[in-house]
């Protein structure tokens, strides 16, 4: 009930800020699409292209499929079926040619089809048939990602939206590969996809428009755009979404006999547009041409298709190139066993006589320790509690054993969980754990001075609290010989032992550095956030290169990662995202929280070491979180190209 009274607020708000009138636009009168040319077509959709400066018309016919004419009205091209829907995206380059692509749905056959235009001889011909839903498709639209790919948003009549790769762009090959999927509305009419700015809009029936993240590694949240009365100042239904090059959005209101235009990432600037002498307008596409929009429109009433020639004033936005650096991972860990936030922390664990059998270690905060092997397959794991941030040390001695140590944060039991792994297999066992007087214990990480081994821990209050570990016979004991705080939550943390330092992360605030040693000298600030280095800050770890030290921090606001030389006085040199490899089928990476990373080689195949972090949304499917890996010769081809700048 308390969301119900949330959505009613919201859209109340929306109506009270909403900026709306009729257009100033001056629309020529409304005339028939093309008097003789096509007839008795019974369709939906009037769609006008652009093509080498010509304007094509496309549209839908549930007698005669899809039908591609000049503006003149001359007919080009047909593709037999029943059609009603469809959505058009040009300059695709499949097997080293240039196509116009459409996708559509056939009614007799219940298939999606991907149709193919070769503007060299203007014929429709079929491309591929993509698998079908299990409801009935209710709206489909193409949206084309930033690395290239073009997907399809498939919404259907059980609410889920559905999106997929269609071309793969890297190979140049169709392909009809699922990425992820979420619940939408209830009533979808239409979808719309706005390429450059990463947003998808679905027309809901009853309520309004909604705006989506078309990217599928971006938190999932909607957006009220417009709504119906009583709530926005749309009468009747929602009908058709359509979005014009600029970004601005036209919704049809067929009840109202017009369309709304609204303004590119301003809801509040709404304007009406009549369309006199359409009975109801059910949809409305358009084409912006100079300072003219030029719309193709389909009136449910009378089943006519009609032009119209608006003069309307636009703005053209301004695209910024990403300044990201970009990587791409070669595995990934077998997911988690549940959805939800599980995965947390990796830490690598070297082994030092065979460095190709070298081991992950990762933390499932909803279950207990995961050790993997370097391709991603899971080996080992002990269910200890809800294990939160992990890192090793090396050479631990106790009583007559020598081994390897794993210490993890356990929020189950607010401990320290020790971990015993085996030298020559990396093995883990349990071994027990450190009971600490911290509320809520979240991040950690552990520091070596010769042979003694210390464990820093902190709580969600910003305490932090540093361990002494002690060797006592069989047993491992511990001695607080520390405690410090910062303003508010902190998360990982990582030490550098030779230089006896302390990197930690204020979540909202940005990076410390502070003495490893447990001295009373206070911490400084190295690093602040930004507008490329977004809060959360979180994971960290250090790569050595040339005998100089760069630390990488997961900025989980953004999706990315940010590097800092922390021998040139903590410069900041820039910031990366792991993107998708979909030949490898490996999603791309968002909402990191821990991230561990080496310089040392783990073989042939690793010569310059290994990123491991957390993806906090999986997908390519929708799967649990997992961990993905980066070949470390990726970083350190970035860092020496900022080196240079």
């Amino acid at each position: 009930m308390k969301s119900i009274y949330l959505w009613i607020a919201a859209c109340c708000i929306l109506s009270a800020c909403q900026t709306t009138s009729q257009s100033s636009a001056s629309i020529n009168q409304i005339t028939p699409l093309f008097s003789d040319s096509v007839n008795n077509l019974a369709g939906k959709s009037a769609l006008p292209i652009m093509h080498d400066e010509k304007r094509y018309w496309l549209l839908t016919s549930e007698t005669k499929g899809i039908l591609l004419l000049d503006d003149q009205g001359q007919l080009l091209s047909t593709f037999s079926g029943n059609m009603e829907m469809l959505d058009w995206r040009d300059n695709i380059q499949i097997d080293n040619k240039e196509y116009g692509l459409i996708t559509t749905t056939d009614n007799n056959l219940q298939q999606i089809l991907v149709l193919g235009l070769d503007w060299q001889t203007q014929q429709l011909s079929l491309m591929s048939r993509l698998s079908q839903p299990e409801g009935q498709v209710e709206a489909l639209c193409w949206y084309q990602m930033p690395q290239g790919h073009l997907s399809v948003f498939i919404a259907d009549a059980k609410g889920v939206v559905e999106q997929r790769i269609v071309v793969d762009a890297k190979n140049q090959t169709l392909v009809d590969v699922p990425v992820h999927e979420f619940i939408g509305t209830l009533q979808t009419k239409s979808c719309a996809a706005d390429d450059e700015a990463g947003i998808v809009y679905l027309a809901e029936e009853n309520i309004g428009l909604w705006r989506y993240p078309a990217d599928p590694e971006a938190e999932l949240v909607r957006e009220l755009v417009i709504a119906v009365s009583p709530f926005g100042p749309m009468e009747g239904e929602v009908s058709h979404v359509d979005v014009l090059d600029n970004g601005d959005v036209l919704v049809s209101a067929p009840d109202q006999q017009g369309v709304w235009h609204v303004e590119a990432g301003n809801n509040a600037n709404a304007h009406f547009i009549p369309l006199t002498g359409a009975d109801k307008p059910e949809t409305s596409n358009g084409v912006l041409q100079s300072s003219n929009l030029v719309l193709g429109i389909f009136d449910d009433q009378s089943s006519a298709y009609s032009r119209a020639q608006l003069n309307i004033s636009t703005t053209n936005r301004e695209i910024q190139a990403s300044e990201f650096g970009s990587v791409t991972p070669f595995a990934q860990t077998e997911p988690m066993q549940v959805f939800g936030d599980a995965a947390d922390d990796p830490a690598i664990w070297i082994n030092s006589a065979a460095p190709e059998q070298s081991r992950i270690l990762g933390t499932n905060k909803k279950q207990g320790m995961m050790l993997y092997d370097l391709q991603g397959n899971l080996l080992q794991e002990l269910n200890v509690g809800r294990v939160n941030n992990v890192d090793i040390r090396y050479g631990f001695k106790l009583g007559n054993r020598t081994f390897d140590l794993a210490a993890a944060s356990n929020r189950t039991t607010n401990s320290i969980s020790l971990f015993a792994l085996q030298q020559d297999s990396g093995e883990m066992s349990f071994l027990s754990d450190i009971k600490t007087d911290l509320a809520d214990v979240y991040g950690l990480c552990m520091y070596q001075q010769e042979d003694q081994y210390h464990v820093f821990i902190n709580d969600t209050d910003g305490r932090f609290q540093q361990y002494l570990l002690k060797p006592n016979n069989d047993e491992v004991g511990a001695k607080l010989i520390r405690e410090f705080r910062v303003p508010s939550q902190p998360e990982g943390c990582v030490a550098d032992d030779t230089n006896q330092q302390l990197y930690y992360g204020e979540e909202s605030t940005g990076v410390w550095q502070i003495s490893a040693r447990p001295t009373k000298a206070g911490a400084r600030l190295i690093a602040t956030t930004s507008s490329n280095f977004v809060a959360d800050v979180e994971g960290m770890g250090i790569y050595n290169m040339g005998g100089k030290r760069y630390l990488v921090a997961s900025s989980q606001g953004n999706n990315s990662f940010g590097v800092f030389a922390l021998d040139q006085n903590n410069r900041y040199l820039g910031s990366f995202r792991i993107d998708m490899d979909l030949t490898a089928g490996i999603d791309g990476v968002s909402e990191t929280d821990g991230l561990e990373i080496t310089s040392l080689s783990l073989g042939a195949n690793l010569p310059d070491g290994l990123l491991v972090v957390q993806d906090g949304r999986n997908r390519l499917p929708n799967a649990p979180q997992n961990f993905k890996l980066v070949d470390g010769v990726l970083i350190k081809q970035l860092i020496k190209q900022w080196l240079k700048n």
